[in-house]
Protein backbone atom coordinates (compact mmCIF):
# COMPACT_ATOMS: atom_id res chain seq x y z
CA UNK A 1 0.00 0.00 0.00
CA UNK A 2 2.75 2.28 0.81
CA UNK A 3 4.27 1.84 -2.62
CA UNK A 4 1.20 2.69 -4.21
CA UNK A 5 0.94 5.67 -2.35
CA UNK A 6 3.98 6.99 -3.32
CA UNK A 7 4.32 5.93 -7.03
CA UNK A 8 0.58 8.34 -7.26
CA UNK A 9 2.19 11.58 -5.75
CA UNK A 10 5.60 11.03 -7.85
CA UNK A 11 3.14 10.62 -10.70
CA UNK A 12 1.27 13.60 -9.63
CA UNK A 13 3.86 15.86 -8.61
CA UNK A 14 6.12 14.57 -12.30
CA UNK A 15 2.70 16.31 -14.12
CA UNK A 16 2.19 19.52 -12.19
CA UNK A 17 -0.79 18.40 -11.06
CA UNK A 18 -0.34 17.92 -7.13
CA UNK A 19 1.68 21.42 -6.89
CA UNK A 20 0.19 23.43 -9.81
CA UNK A 21 1.34 27.29 -10.13
CA UNK A 22 -0.99 29.83 -8.07
CA UNK A 23 -3.80 31.10 -9.98
CA UNK A 24 -2.72 35.14 -10.36
CA UNK A 25 0.85 33.10 -12.22
CA UNK A 26 -0.85 31.90 -14.93
CA UNK A 27 1.05 32.05 -18.39
CA UNK A 28 -0.92 34.93 -19.14
CA UNK A 29 -3.66 37.59 -18.47
CA UNK A 30 -5.09 40.52 -20.17
CA UNK A 31 -5.66 43.76 -17.92
CA UNK A 32 -8.41 46.58 -18.60
CA UNK A 33 -6.19 49.65 -18.50
CA UNK A 34 -7.93 53.16 -18.56
CA UNK A 35 -5.56 55.64 -19.98
CA UNK A 36 -2.27 55.73 -21.48
CA UNK A 37 -0.91 58.84 -23.17
CA UNK A 38 -0.09 59.23 -26.65
CA UNK A 39 3.75 57.88 -26.58
CA UNK A 40 2.49 54.17 -26.47
CA UNK A 41 1.29 54.41 -29.88
CA UNK A 42 4.57 55.96 -31.34
CA UNK A 43 6.74 53.07 -29.00
CA UNK A 44 4.24 49.97 -29.65
CA UNK A 45 2.75 48.38 -32.52
CA UNK A 46 0.63 45.83 -33.31
CA UNK A 47 3.98 43.25 -33.94
CA UNK A 48 6.82 44.88 -31.97
CA UNK A 49 5.10 45.39 -27.84
CA UNK A 50 6.54 47.56 -25.46
CA UNK A 51 7.77 45.28 -22.68
CA UNK A 52 7.94 46.90 -19.00
CA UNK A 53 9.96 44.80 -16.17
CA UNK A 54 9.47 47.28 -13.72
CA UNK A 55 6.07 49.70 -12.72
CA UNK A 56 9.15 52.81 -13.71
CA UNK A 57 9.18 52.06 -17.13
CA UNK A 58 5.22 52.49 -17.62
CA UNK A 59 5.60 56.09 -16.42
CA UNK A 60 5.78 57.47 -20.10
CA UNK A 61 2.82 55.20 -21.13
CA UNK A 62 0.20 55.23 -18.50
CA UNK A 63 -2.01 57.91 -16.22
CA UNK A 64 -1.37 58.02 -12.59
CA UNK A 65 -4.48 55.91 -12.28
CA UNK A 66 -3.46 52.69 -14.98
CA UNK A 67 -0.02 53.35 -13.46
CA UNK A 68 -1.42 52.54 -9.86
CA UNK A 69 -3.85 49.09 -11.27
CA UNK A 70 -1.06 47.76 -13.20
CA UNK A 71 1.64 47.68 -10.08
CA UNK A 72 -0.95 46.55 -7.95
CA UNK A 73 -1.73 43.47 -11.07
CA UNK A 74 1.72 42.67 -11.22
CA UNK A 75 4.50 40.91 -9.28
CA UNK A 76 7.76 42.53 -11.61
CA UNK A 77 10.02 39.91 -9.06
CA UNK A 78 8.02 36.93 -11.69
CA UNK A 79 5.99 38.90 -14.51
CA UNK A 80 6.59 40.75 -17.41
CA UNK A 81 4.19 43.12 -19.31
CA UNK A 82 3.33 43.84 -22.73
CA UNK A 83 1.73 46.76 -24.30
CA UNK A 84 0.32 46.40 -28.04
CA UNK A 85 -1.21 49.45 -29.74
CA UNK A 86 -1.93 50.53 -32.57
CA UNK A 87 -4.46 52.75 -34.80
CA UNK A 88 -6.62 51.16 -37.18
CA UNK A 89 -10.18 49.60 -38.27
CA UNK A 90 -12.67 48.99 -35.82
CA UNK A 91 -12.79 45.52 -37.17
CA UNK A 92 -9.44 44.73 -36.32
CA UNK A 93 -8.68 40.99 -34.45
CA UNK A 94 -5.95 40.30 -31.88
CA UNK A 95 -5.94 37.06 -30.95
CA UNK A 96 -3.30 34.94 -28.48
CA UNK A 97 -2.57 31.15 -28.48
CA UNK A 98 -0.89 29.71 -24.94
CA UNK A 99 0.73 26.46 -26.65
CA UNK A 100 1.24 23.50 -24.04
CA UNK A 101 4.82 23.24 -23.22
CA UNK A 102 7.20 23.86 -20.64
CA UNK A 103 7.83 26.73 -20.33
CA UNK A 104 4.43 27.77 -22.01
CA UNK A 105 4.76 29.78 -25.18
CA UNK A 106 2.21 32.32 -26.33
CA UNK A 107 1.79 33.45 -29.70
CA UNK A 108 0.10 37.00 -30.71
CA UNK A 109 -1.70 37.25 -33.92
CA UNK A 110 -3.45 40.48 -35.56
CA UNK A 111 -5.90 40.36 -38.37
CA UNK A 112 -7.01 43.63 -40.10
CA UNK A 113 -10.43 44.70 -39.82
CA UNK A 114 -12.62 45.44 -43.38
CA UNK A 115 -14.36 48.61 -41.53
CA UNK A 116 -12.87 52.14 -42.61
CA UNK A 117 -13.22 53.50 -39.17
CA UNK A 118 -9.94 54.71 -37.63
CA UNK A 119 -9.97 53.82 -33.88
CA UNK A 120 -6.84 53.57 -31.21
CA UNK A 121 -6.31 49.72 -30.10
CA UNK A 122 -4.22 49.39 -26.68
CA UNK A 123 -3.66 45.47 -25.19
CA UNK A 124 -1.92 44.95 -22.38
CA UNK A 125 -1.13 41.21 -21.44
CA UNK A 126 0.58 40.08 -18.34
CA UNK A 127 3.33 37.30 -18.41
CA UNK A 128 5.26 34.99 -16.63
CA UNK A 129 9.03 35.69 -16.98
CA UNK A 130 9.59 32.79 -18.11
CA UNK A 131 7.24 32.06 -21.15
CA UNK A 132 8.53 32.61 -24.42
CA UNK A 133 6.32 34.82 -26.40
CA UNK A 134 5.94 35.62 -30.12
CA UNK A 135 4.17 37.93 -32.89
CA UNK A 136 2.46 36.40 -36.01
Amino acid sequence: MKTYFIAIVSFLTLEGGLFAAPANYEPLAELKVLRTNNAVFKDASKTMPIVLKSSEDGIKYFGKEALTKISKAVDFDKQIVLVFAWKGSGGDLFQYLIKESNPAQIVFSYKAGLTRDLRSHVKVYVLRSNVTWTVK
